[in-house]
């Protein structure tokens, strides 16, 4: 409006100084065309750049209140994804029972990493040019459904292809859930909302376990995934009845199908990249487990991951713009070390979250229950940290800074967790589990914030997509790497600590029965290796942490965008 002012004082000049006489209602007229036409130009030449604010203010004159109903439903949503990738840990030993299925306990897990991770980018483009809502809601079901497989699963198979469809939708739930805020929320409020999202992650991969184990112990290992059910469908009916705006303009879909699945997907793309997902995957899972890590299998599975990897990238090079991951996205420098940074602050976090809860079992004689409570610091600084980082975020406007901050806070409490033995008391193992989770709360938000204010609407999904991948992928890389150590750490500490004891006794017991393996004369010394093993295990958590402080420089320092105050027009001073 002020330019318009401007271009209009400039016209009356030039009229005067022209000695032509200013007709008011000419001049009316004049203006009203010019600010049409320039309304008009804006419009065509930027519908996304112009449009993305617009359409804040659209997405609220058209929710109104329910959009806080939407970003509930899509809460809910988000946590039963998280809370499905480790309820399942404390139920394995009663699966296997029921079952007789000890052979197929790494699947249990595995299944649905292993697909939630080799879906992502898929997903992502997915979500570029297929209606958000639809594309939601149909991620959502495929979850349900899985969830419903797993529940009455008649055998083992059953149950892991159940894992594996619950893998498939989660995958989308996770990025649609990322894709709903963009879509729906104002540039100034997303840093709380993914925030709040993040925190609720964070706390169902926690406290799912816990969950697990009390509905395995007091009902059914079946009711880990029945108790998906009702949420989801409330979910679903919510979602069904809410309009959910689209952050880009997107193709007709009828019309445009064909076109859109064989040439905007990048499926070959796809065929390429998912075998290469599942085979690293696997080789990362069984390795030193199933088969040891220079058995042919694990050589083999390693060669042709990496092998389908390289004929993945000469492909979506070859691909450009429409490539499933655009070279230009995988180029950028905020995806770059956004990527890394989670890579790393993700698998941090599994090293901890799956050793911490075998420490208070083992060396503090705890419950499986009672040590998943034990663990709710973390759970609880972590999901604090978040919010209060998101609105730190909202407020002042940078990201960076606050992943720099998690990191030294994760690295300082990670580090102090390496002093836990046998006698450490309460308020040690609490207060450091609040520095870490405080500080990993503040760092695993802020890739997807940068990337969700900073590119550009028509990247987002795809890019956030990519953060999700590495989360996941650092997310096995780290237990593997984590188990190697613990295993070969506990067998040397079982030497030097108690001797007389058979390391592969120990180690094939489990931890469960640990205590009543051994004799009353020779526990002090396996509980004081065993301590040491799993401290051990914190070391990764405090190199990734360090090297995820590293990694968090190079997002960058670029301030979020302001909201632009509505200025109203001076008037013409005579």
């Amino acid at each position: 409006m002020a330019s318009l002012t401007n271009s209009e004082m400039s016209t009356k000049d030039v009229e005067l100084e022209s000695g032509k006489a200013a007709d008011p209602m000419e001049d009316t007229s004049t203006t009203h065309q010019q600010t049409m036409k320039m309304e008009d130009t804006n419009t065509k030449e930027s519908p996304v750049a112009n449009g993305d604010q617009d359409k804040q203010s659209d997405s609220k004159t058209i929710l109104g209140r329910r959009v806080y109903i939407l970003f509930a439903a899509v809460f809910v949503s988000t946590f039963l994804m998280a809370l499905n990738g480790s309820i399942i840990a404390t139920a394995i030993p009663k699966i296997t029972t029921h079952f007789n299925s000890l052979k197929d306990i790494g699947w249990y897990g595995s299944a649905y990493l292993v697909a939630t991770c080799a879906m992502q980018p898929l997903v992502g483009r997915i979500y570029t040019h297929f209606p958000t809502k639809y594309t939601y809601l149909t991620f959502a079901s495929i979850f349900s459904i899985g969830s419903l497989v797993c529940a009455t699963a008649p055998s083992s198979m059953a149950l892991i292809i159940g894992r594996a469809v619950q893998g498939c939708g989660g995958a989308g739930v996770l990025n649609g859930a990322f894709a709903v805020i963009a879509a729906s929320a104002s540039k100034e409020d997303r840093p709380l909302l993914i925030g709040i999202a993040v925190s609720l992650t964070s706390i169902g991969t926690i406290i799912g376990p816990l969950i697990g184990g009390a509905l395995t112990q007091d009902v059914s290992w079946r009711w880990c995934f029945y108790i998906n059910l009702p949420p989801s469908g409330l979910v679903l009916c919510i979602l069904l009845l809410l309009p959910i705006p689209e952050q880009i303009k997107k193709k007709p879909v009828l019309p445009n199908l064909r076109a859109i699945v064989t040439k905007e997907l990048d499926l070959v793309g796809f065929a390429i990249f998912a075998p290469a997902c599942i085979m690293f995957l696997l080789a990362m899972i069984w390795g030193g487990n199933q088969y040891r890590w220079d058995s042919s299998v694990i050589i083999g599975l390693f060669c042709g991951a990496f092998g389908a990897f390289a004929a993945f990238a000469a492909w979506e090079i070859f691909r450009g713009e429409r490539a499933m991951i655009p070279p230009a996205i995988a180029r950028n420098r905020l995806v770059i070390f956004g990527c890394f940074t989670s890579f790393l602050q993700i698998g941090a976090l599994l090293s901890l979250s799956y050793y911490l809860p075998v420490w208070f079992q083992v060396v503090k004689d705890e419950s499986p229950v009672m040590s998943g409570v034990m663990v709710l610091p973390t759970a609880i600084a972590q999901a604090i940290g978040s919010i209060a980082a998101g609105k730190l975020v909202q407020v002042i406007g940078y990201c960076t800074p606050w992943a720099l901050f998690g990191c030294v806070l994760t690295s300082i409490g990670s580090g102090l967790m390496t002093t836990f033995t046998p006698s450490t008391g309460a308020g040690p193992w609490i207060g450091y589990q609040i520095l870490a989770g405080t500080g990993r709360g503040s760092v695993v938000q802020m890739p997807i914030t940068a990337i969700q204010n900073l590119l550009p609407p028509k990247e987002v999904s795809i890019a956030t997509s990519q953060i999700f991948f590495w989360q996941y992928l650092g997310g096995a890389v780290f237990l593997a790497v984590a188990e190697t150590i613990f295993t070969n750490s506990l067998r040397s500490s079982l030497r030097t600590y108690a001797p007389g004891v058979n390391p592969d006794t120990i180690i094939d017991v489990g931890a469960a029965a640990v205590r009543s393996s051994v004799s009353s004369g020779q526990l002090p010394g396996v509980l004081r290796a065993y301590n040491h093993a799993i401290v051990s295990t914190f070391y990764l958590a405090v190199g990734a942490s360090s090297a995820a402080f590293l990694t968090s420089f190079g997002m960058g320092f670029q301030r979020l965008p302001k909201k632009e105050s509505k200025q109203k027009p001076k008037a013409n001073e005579a």
